[in-house]
């Protein structure tokens, strides 16, 4: 993706053989979207303004013409033949100086200067690229973060020593800010191949085996969860499932991370519902 196609090499080829410098002829094909015929439109027109602009230049300024004196009957073809020598000794002068065009020394510029010109420009949107996905992916994490919060009005054993009234006002404001939270897309795309995409669906499908035990043995699902985490973790604090782990190496760097961000999240709601006593899942 960091070359010039053959298409713009092309153009520039031709409008070089021409007559026209490298520079002008790259401006033209940047200015018409690298289409041919139309960066030759604008090279003529340019061509024409210029020498207008260089015909107006060469034309000597003509000064006002002082009042004729009455002369002498006589001498009257002495006037009239020194009127015509003057007015060809001046058309003479205005084209010798219509003729003396300044020549306009271009530097053309070469094919690898237009190459690392395009390379840089590939390497400046390649980061703001990845600066969007950093921003995306942030709030990807806001989001969880919300809803996660959200959810634990429900696991506050603290709610109970309120009046009913205050209890029903609170859970109806924290579903409607749930509501509005779950109403937000924020989606960041992960190019994947097959390999990696078949790794990911095993990895999902581990933990939401993991997710419907919980129900009936909450201490082993914990005890599995954490050996999932240990097993996509770059640190290995404990024990591991080799098995998951086989799976997660084949997912991609990002899917890793949000695996790794997921398992967390799972530990932490489950060691908050063994606080209060009252798992929900």
């Amino acid at each position: 993706g960091s070359r010039l196609t053959n298409s713009a090499f092309d153009a520039v080829n031709k409008l070089t053989s021409v007559g026209y410098g490298m520079q002008e002829a790259v401006q033209a094909l940047q200015k018409s979207d690298f289409d041919l015929n139309q960066a030759c439109d604008l090279l003529l027109q340019k061509q024409k303004s210029e020498e207008k602009k260089e015909k107006r230049e060469a034309e000597p300024s003509q000064p006002s013409a002082p009042p004729m004196e009455q002369q002498p009957r006589h001498n009257g073809s002495i006037s009239s033949a020194s009127s015509t020598s003057g007015s060809q000794h001046g058309h003479n002068m205005s084209a010798n100086q219509a003729r003396e065009v300044p020549v306009r020394l271009v530097r053309n510029r070469s094919i690898d200067d237009f190459n690392e010109q395009m390379v840089h420009m590939l390497d400046e949107i390649e980061r703001r690229v990845e600066q969007l996905r950093d921003t995306a992916g942030l709030l990807e994490q806001e989001k969880e973060s919300i809803v996660d919060m959200l959810g634990n009005f429900n696991l506050n054993t603290e709610l109970m020593r309120l009046g009913a009234g205050d209890r029903e006002d609170i859970s109806a404001t924290a579903n409607r800010l749930m509501a509005r939270t779950r109403a937000v897309e924020v989606l960041v795309g992960t190019p994947r191949n097959e390999e990696q995409q078949k790794a990911l669906v095993q990895v999902n499908g581990l933990i939401e085996g993991m997710i419907t035990k919980m129900s009936e043995d909450l201490l082993n699902s914990k005890e599995l969860c954490r050996r999932f985490l240990n097993a996509c973790s770059p640190d290995e604090a404990g024990p591991i499932d080799q098995r998951f782990q086989a799976q997660v190496i084949e997912c991609t760097a990002d899917d890793q991370k949000k695996i790794r961000r997921k398992l967390a999240q799972i530990i932490t709601q489950i060691e908050r519902a063994e606080r209060t006593c009252m798992p929900q899942w």
